[in-house]
């Protein structure tokens, strides 16, 4: 263990140069699977595209027949437009290659952040990098494969909302605006601004959001584009209100209905529990009951997040609490598939840091190693098809993303309490 973890600064460079090497080498692997990806959620993210430059319903999928990526909003188009004029082959490589770019603007990040809160092991940043990329990188690979943004997404909204609690206020505006005009389920991250008394990024950043969400208008034409907002916003309540969401008749079309266990947000999951009880008594309370649970359940990690980001005074409980936002929203978010865990890469990061800093075995390591087990090593290759369905639907990754998210928040707390690090921290580390 202590070896990965050199005092000596010549070696740390040789090891850093070794890492380095590793991290170009998996870089081309991942660009060119994804290259050679068959269908794919980029594929039909250009199809999308494409029909919004001829100014036709982009949700309506004209070659398989049905509505398409209803639960993206129609500014999606962003995205999918530009993609849409790049043949498919370049579209991959392009776009897998600024996921990649993602995950090293996310290295970057977490080596400042380990600067601010974690001086003791900056040295060693691009071990703990690896060890948060390790326990993210089921989430990472599938994100990447199939032509996904969360890592992108989460990386730049993550940077504007670092440049806004330094003083910025266009780069923040921006960084934050695009993902998510594109994502907006990553929205409750927005709010550290107002919690850390940066208004004006926060202001610039919903004007910068408006532009974005109707900047497709100008060539899609502004009665149409209000329809497509419109009925966005209809079919997105309505999913909200929808009891049960593997009844598939009161499901809006183009959502998904959670027949096979894939999504795991809190809502689903406690869905999945009632399941059984509603079943048996062919009653709708359990899982209204359950809806419920989770809308309060929700509203009560955001709550506890933002408390701890308003009234933390150190660096370490400011970056935690800011992250400990990642793993709510994705517990808020009405549909979460497996692949948007992949915004967790940086949060996993911190958690390694702190592990590393006492030296020993801690609670920390096991949590993280059980959940790179449990949501990571577990898959259908090394299972079975049959066992990763009964995993999916016992929402093991729901239940992991529950305990992370408190393991986070009780950091947070004890680091602001605490004695200052570096006055406990053992000798081998101390770079």
């Amino acid at each position: 263990m202590l070896a990965l973890f050199p005092a000596d600064p010549e070696r740390r460079r040789r090891r850093d140069r070794v890492l380095l090497v590793l991290a170009v080498v998996l870089a081309l692997v991942l660009v060119l699977r994804a290259a050679r990806k068959g269908d794919s959620v980029l594929v039909r993210n250009q199809e999308w595209g494409a029909r919004v430059v001829a100014g036709v319903d982009p949700y309506v999928d004209t070659i398989r027949g049905g509505r398409l990526h209803g639960p993206y909003p129609p500014s999606y188009a962003l995205v999918c437009v530009p993609l849409s004029m790049l043949p498919t082959t370049l579209a991959r490589v392009v776009w897998s290659t600024g996921q990649i770019a993602a995950l090293a603007a996310m290295y970057v990040l977490v080596r400042r952040w380990l600067g601010r809160g974690w001086p003791s092991v900056a040295p060693h940043a691009s071990v703990v990098y690896a060890i948060g990329l390790l326990v993210a990188s089921r989430y990472v690979l599938r994100d990447m494969a199939g032509g996904g943004g969360n890592m992108l997404y989460a990386t730049a909204l993550l940077w504007g909302v670092e440049f806004a609690l330094h003083g910025r206020v266009l780069a923040p505006a921006l960084l934050v605006a695009l993902p998510l005009a594109l994502k907006p389920n990553l929205a409750p991250l927005a709010c550290v601004l107002l919690l850390r008394g940066r208004w004006r990024a926060f202001v610039s950043a919903a004007l910068f959001l408006a532009v974005f969400a109707w900047m497709p208008a100008l060539w899609y034409g502004t009665d149409g584009w209000s329809a497509l907002w419109s009925r966005w916003i209809h079919d997105i309540a309505v999913y909200a209100e929808v009891p049960d969401l593997s009844e598939a008749a009161r499901v809006p079309e183009g959502f998904p209905v959670d027949d096979t266990g894939m999504n795991q947000s809190l809502r689903a999951a406690l869905g999945r529990g009632a399941s059984s009880y509603g079943a048996h008594f062919d009653a709708v309370a359990p899982f209204a009951a359950a809806a419920w649970t989770a809308r309060i359940a929700s509203i009560g990690a955001f709550a506890a997040a933002a408390w701890i980001a308003w009234r933390a005074r150190g660096e370490r409980a400011r970056i935690l609490a800011m992250l400990a936002f990642l793993p709510a929203a994705l517990l808020a978010s009405p549909i979460t598939w497996k692949a948007h865990h992949a915004v967790l890469v940086g949060l996993f990061a911190l958690l390694a840091a702190s592990a590393v800093e006492r030296a020993r075995w801690g609670k920390r390591a096991w949590f993280l190693a059980s959940y790179w087990v449990l949501c990571g090593l577990l898959s259908g290759e090394v299972v079975g098809v049959q066992n990763k369905q009964w995993l999916q639907s016992v929402s093991v990754v729901t239940a992991f993303t529950v305990l992370l998210l408190a393991v986070v928040l009780r950091e947070a707390v004890a680091s602001d309490s605490s004695t200052p690090h570096d006055e406990v921290l053992p000798a081998p580390l101390r770079g």
